[in-house]
């Protein structure tokens, strides 16, 4: 119906929210606003009030928001089947939106005109490789602290299992216009795909190689949020502060096949999982994805295994 611009946030519940805004806090986000039931972060780049949402209540996964180009978008949203009527979003940052289901029941919001604020700073980093020397006068000091959070800057990508794999494809491409890139087949049934990375359709222009990540699964649950941050230095300052504090290691630090990007994923305090990410690839309508074995699309180009409960229930990991 629509080809959204980009993912705008995930929505998820917490029973503590001081608790779920420290984690936060630590894993480099930035309060943006907080209710007494709701709590807004953003990140450092400015074109969006918040990048996430936590509501006081059970620790689930609610839904996640896109971005409608127009307000145009959201009038033809508005008649897919389920949908509201487009209304004035009654929170933090203002602006317009739709909800509606998508084939496993999660809240979908299509938003558009929320306000938004002013970058904050992020360190200019200059990198020397092997064949290209640069004129780098400053000395390459990751932080005068040490011991500090990453810089989150942009909701980057959410993953979820569905029940439907093919059901969830089709819905997600032909309601909000998103565009497969690549699939892993099913072990035990290579006619069928197991998961699929699908990309905002933003014709030639280069986006993220995923956006939405699909699994086949028997129950539909949430896995995780992932975030960019600065740079490969901010991803493993993010990693050591965060072990400082004591929050619990889900995956990483090592660098994807699919997508390639350096990833890094941790737990909330309620075992919700939430990456750090650098240097993915890109992908524009010319792209020609493929189907890969499990042991291509789950493997890494470096870095620790995948570990076997990464895709759990996330309720068997609460802190």
């Amino acid at each position: 119906m629509i080809n959204v611009r980009d993912l705008a946030y995930g929505r998820i519940g917490a029973p503590d929210l001081d608790r779920m805004e420290e984690f936060l806090l630590d894993f480099g986000m930035v309060r943006a606003d907080r209710t007494k039931n709701a709590l807004y972060m953003r990140g450092t780049d400015g074109d969006h009030h918040h990048l996430h949402v936590t509501e006081l209540g059970d620790p689930v996964h609610i839904g996640m928001a896109w971005w409608a180009k127009s307000e145009e978008d959201l009038e033809k949203i508005a008649r897919a089947p389920g949908a509201s009527n487009v209304h004035e979003i009654d929170e933090p940052g203002g602006g317009k939106r739709v909800t509606l289901p998508d084939p496993d029941g999660r809240i979908i919001e299509v938003i558009h005109g929320m306000e938004v604020a002013e970058d904050l700073p992020v360190r200019d980093v200059i990198i020397n490789d092997g064949k290209h020397k640069f004129a780098r006068t400053d000395l390459q000091r990751v932080s005068a602290n040490p011991g500090q959070p990453s810089t989150v800057k942009r909701s980057a990508h959410v993953v979820v299992k569905t029940k439907n794999l093919k059901k969830f494809n089709e819905w997600y491409q032909s309601t909000l216009g998103l565009a497969a890139s690549d699939h892993i087949m099913a072990p035990d049934e290579l006619s069928n795909n197991m998961m699929t990375f699908n990309h905002i359709d933003a014709g030639d222009e280069y986006v993220d190689h995923h956006v939405l990540l699909g699994i086949q699964s028997e129950n539909a649950e949430f896995n995780h949020l992932s975030f960019e941050v600065a740079d490969f230095d901010d991803v493993n300052t993010g990693h050591n502060f965060l072990q400082s504090k004591g929050y619990k290691h889900a995956w990483g630090v090592g660098r994807h096949v699919l997508g390639s990007q350096i990833f890094d994923y941790w737990r909330d305090p309620w075992g919700r999982i939430h990456e750090h990410f650098t240097d993915s690839d890109v992908v524009n309508n010319t792209h020609e994805g493929g189907r890969w074995e499990v042991n291509v699309g789950l493997n890494n180009q470096w870095g620790p295994e995948f570990p076997e409960d990464f895709v759990d229930d996330p309720h068997l990991h609460v802190l």
